[in-house]
């Protein structure tokens, strides 16, 4: 009987031995951050399969690639990593098409399209919690892609000099560049809405207002806001605040 014991747990220490964990690129990531999931599936049943999909669920319920546990679609597909390995790349937010904040954790597991052969269920693994740190000049949402609606703010509570503290803005320049780090077209400088006794913000969608040329992509832009101040004679002044770039996310 002792031998047998023996045996089973020799059995388990080798399961365990071979299952592995699975590894996150960034290996901490908010809801609102891309990351990618390789997993390596020796040792289960998926061990060998010559491809997989991910089966991806948490606390806000299945995410879309759950269709059907026999007929896995498409987007659902993993991109081969290695043998027996296996990745996925996401973000949360536009996956499941949900604020950050509705997202807290996941869990997920790999297999066949018709669901013949599957791994063990892995998790739950938790999103980092948004920080949300005060500043003169912020982009909504943090993570951004070319036909996203992208809300730049201005509070001049964060202002760094006089003139930012004292602005009352009245237009956002915003400002785009391709993959080749051309400018696309000319500044585009757009009315502001005041959002707060502090606060201002413009709202737009890049792809709509920016063309890059044939074979080029948007990558990024810069934005700042214009307004005006009063200066010691009483004598309204045009000024503008610091100038801020953001790179685009390029979302699954």
């Amino acid at each position: 009987m002792k031998k047998l014991v023996y045996f089973i747990c020799l059995m388990l220490a080798g399961y365990a031995a071979r299952a592995q964990n699975p590894v996150f690129t960034p290996s901490s990531f908010t809801a609102q951050d891309q990351v990618t999931l390789t997993f390596d599936v020796t040792g289960t049943g998926m061990a060998g399969a010559t491809d997989a999909y991910l089966w991806l669920w948490g606390n806000a319920g299945d995410s879309p690639l759950n269709t059907s546990w026999t007929n896995s679609p498409d987007a659902a597909k993993m991109t081969a990593a290695g043998t027996n390995k296996w990745s996925f790349t996401f973000t949360a937010t536009v996956l499941w098409g949900l604020p950050a904040g509705q997202l807290q954790n996941f869990r997920f597991l790999v297999k066949k399209r018709d669901g013949s052969a599957q791994t063990p269920d892995q998790g739950p693994f938790n999103f980092d919690p948004l920080i949300f740190t005060a500043t003169m000049l912020r982009v909504f949402p943090s993570k951004v892609d070319v036909n996203d609606l992208v809300t730049v703010n201005f509070d001049r509570n964060y202002g760094i000099t006089t003139d930012e503290q004292r602005m009352t803005p009245t237009t956002a320049t915003i400002t785009m560049y391709d993959d080749q780090g051309i400018q696309v077209g000319s500044p585009v400088t757009a009315p502001v809405t005041k959002v707060g006794d502090t606060r201002w913000s413009k709202s737009f969608i890049p792809s709509l207002i920016f063309t890059p040329a044939a074979g080029r992509k948007l990558t990024k832009f810069k934005y700042k806001f214009n307004g005006t101040i009063l200066d010691p004679s009483g004598s309204i002044v045009t000024v503008s605040s610091s100038e801020a770039e953001i790179t685009f996310t390029v979302m699954q």
